[in-house]
Formats: C-alpha cells, sequence, structure tokens
C-alpha cells in the first residue's frame, strides 16, 4: 500500500515562492514606514553649516524636547528650541484649513483645523492643531475662546513650543462683553501668570485698566522671561503717548530680547510711539516688519500696513504710501482698515502712477 506522507516540511518550490512572498511584503512594509516617516529640521550646529534633518517617527514633541523613534527603533531626545519644523502626515482637514486660512475665510478654517483635530489621534499632534484653532479665533477677536484653549495646552506644557500663538490684544479695541467678563476671571486667577497676562491684556482698554495695569506691573517681574517681557510690552501701550525718544529708543531694543514668534505686536506698538513722537522714518521702518515677518498675523500686519501708509504720507512719499495700501487691500481686503486704505488710494491717485 502506498503511504501519503505528512511531512511539514515544504516543497523546495514551494519554500522558495514562501520566502519571495514575504520579501516583498516585508519591503512593501518597509516601503510605507518610510513613506509615512516624520522629518524633523534641526538647527545647525555651531560647528556645521546648513540645517540637519532627522527622520523617523515623532513620538511627542513638548517643552520638555522632541523624542523620536528612529528605523532601528532607537530614540533620541532634541531640545525644542533646536527644532525649526516638523513634517508629518496630517490629517486630510489640515490642507482645507490651511486653504480657507490663506484666504482669510477663518470662519471656514476654524471649522476645518476643529475637524482635523478630532481626526487626529497623536497628542502631541493634536496639540498642534489645537494651536492652530488659537490662532483662527484670534483673528476672529473671539478672544474668551482663544485665551480658553490656550491654557488648555501650556496649563499640561508650560513651556509649550506653541506659545508663541498666545492671544493677546495689542491694540485698543474693546473686547465683546463675554471676552471682559472671562478676562476678568483670568485677571483674577493668581494661580497662572499666563491667564493674568491674558487677563490684563484685554482689559486695558476697559474700565479694569487700572487693575490690569497692576497685574501687568508685578507680571513685568516673572520669573518666566517670556511673560515678563510681554508684560512689559503691554505696559508700553499705555506709556506710548507720552514717552519720550529715549525711552521708545529702550522699547525698541528690548524687543530683541524676545523670542522672534512674539514680536509682532511690540513691533506695532512701538512703531506706533514713534510716530506719535513725530519720527515717521523710524515709525515706517518698524511697522513694516509686522507684514513682512509675520503674514501669520493678518490682523496685526494689517493695522501695522495703515499705518506706516500714513507714516509714508507723512514722509511725502505718496507713491510708497499707496503701494502700502494697495498691498493692505490685495491681503486683508477684509480687514477693518481696509475701507480706510481704498479711501486714501482715491485722495492718491491724482498724485501716483
Amino acid at each position: 500500500m502506498q503511504h501519503v506522507s505528512c511531512s511539514t516540511r515544504p516543497h523546495p518550490r514551494t519554500a522558495t515562492l514562501v520566502c519571495a512572498m514575504l520579501f516583498v511584503a516585508l519591503l512593501e512594509l518597509w516601503s510605507a514606514h518610510f513613506a509615512r516617516a516624520d522629518e524633523v529640521v534641526l538647527q545647525p550646529r555651531p560647528d556645521e553649516p546648513g540645517r540637519i534633518l532627522l527622520t523617523g517617527r515623532v513620538i511627542d514633541h513638548s517643552g520638555a524636547g522632541l523624542v523620536m523613534e528612529t528605523a532601528a527603533g532607537a530614540r533620541q531626545t532634541v531640545p525644542s528650541k533646536q527644532v525649526v519644523e516638523v513634517r508629518t502626515v496630517w490629517p486630510s482637514q489640515r490642507a482645507i484649513a490651511d486653504d480657507h486660512w490663506r484666504r482669510c475665510d477663518f470662519v471656514a478654517a476654524l471649522a476645518a483645523y476643529e475637524s482635523a483635530v478630532a481626526a487626529e489621534a497623536r497628542p502631541w499632534a493634536r496639540r498642534v492643531l489645537q494651536a492652530r484653532t488659537v490662532t483662527v479665533l484670534r483673528e476672529l477677536r473671539r478672544w474668551d475662546a482663544a485665551g480658553e484653549r490656550f491654557l488648555e495646552f501650556v496649563r499640561d506644557d508650560p513651556a509649550s513650543p506653541q506659545f508663541d500663538v498666545i492671544p493677546l490684544a495689542w491694540t485698543a479695541a474693546a473686547p465683546s462683553v463675554a471676552a471682559e467678563s472671562k478676562a476678568r476671571t483670568w485677571l483674577a486667577d493668581r494661580s497662572s501668570n499666563v491667564a493674568g497676562l491674558l487677563g490684563a491684556s484685554l482689559l486695558l482698554s476697559t474700565s479694569s485698566r487700572v487693575d490690569a495695569l497692576r497685574r501687568l506691573r508685578e507680571l513685568a517681574l516673572d520669573g518666566d522671561a517670556r511673560i515678563a517681557r510681554l508684560a512689559e510690552a503691554q505696559l508700553w501701550r499705555t506709556a506710548a503717548v507720552t514717552a519720550d525718544a529715549a525711552q521708545i529708543g529702550d522699547w525698541q531694543r528690548a524687543i530683541e530680547k524676545l523670542p522672534e514668534p512674539l514680536r509682532a505686536g511690540p513691533y506695532l506698538v512701538v512703531g506706533r510711539a514713534w510716530g506719535t513722537r513725530n519720527e515717521p522714518e523710524l515709525a515706517a521702518l518698524l511697522l513694516l516688519r509686522v507684514p513682512i515677518l509675520y503674514d501669520d498675523q493678518p490682523h496685526l500686519a494689517s493695522e501695522a500696513l495703515w499705518s506706516a501708509g500714513q507714516m509714508l504720507e507723512r514722509l511725502g512719499q505718496p507713491t510708497e504710501a499707496a503701494e502700502v495700501y494697495r498691498e493692505l487691500l490685495r491681503d486683508h481686503a477684509t480687514a477693518a482698515m481696509a475701507a480706510g486704505a481704498a479711501e486714501r488710494l482715491r485722495e492718491l491717485r491724482p498724485n501716483t502712477p
């Protein structure tokens, strides 16, 4: 009788086929892994030219540093201040939101960013997207909602890499009733100096101005240099009308001590202070830094363009002023200053090319 073997040893051809299939599967997995790999751009080391690029998977990114897992499975931590950019695959809603943002459709951008937050599972990436919602709420002047969302991730991570989106007021526009009420709550919160800074910033334009000034003077001595210097810059808002040239010069030098992402509002304040002192050239040069360097803050950019245009007119440079007004209308057509820019252009047109 012929016996049928039950051996588990595969036929040589079968084994070869299985190995080939496994190799293809592993190759696909390897390719998929690197197709989805995160890229982290770092500042160059002092002794090396050019930026550094790391590839792998970002595990976390907070004030404590960026933690990355390499393809070999090793983990390394990089100081947050060294990180220039993190490139990763975002939920599809992120691209939609960014497009709305570029077109200054802030209402649509907010909805899309919130949708992206809901679709994102990685905690560090969710914080980045939540910071984007703060920037949109800031542009919508929804100070109460912007402040609450900002405080949410700063409470968990006081040294957050997203600290630069802090929603501070830099102009004299009065907040809404809801925002003023929330600001008073923040001002009274002695457990959070960040909350106190947010509240004082908004209340400078209200009947609570005296209390806001008192808290800002306290915060100007804070151990966190970011809070202290921002509080000091907020105080400039109230002193700009009476400050002399020496004092304004001191303020301008003090701006350079702030991290670059936090300088837009102070540039606007000090630029306008130079204008008050009848120094239109100094004013225009400082004001124009805002739209050039901080186009991610459209409200401040439009305010700065408007003031810069006025300074150029005062300097007897109508052609240059008209160009600034045109930029305001082109890039910030929905801004509050757009109507004034259009009116000035009509007035200047007979005298400009």
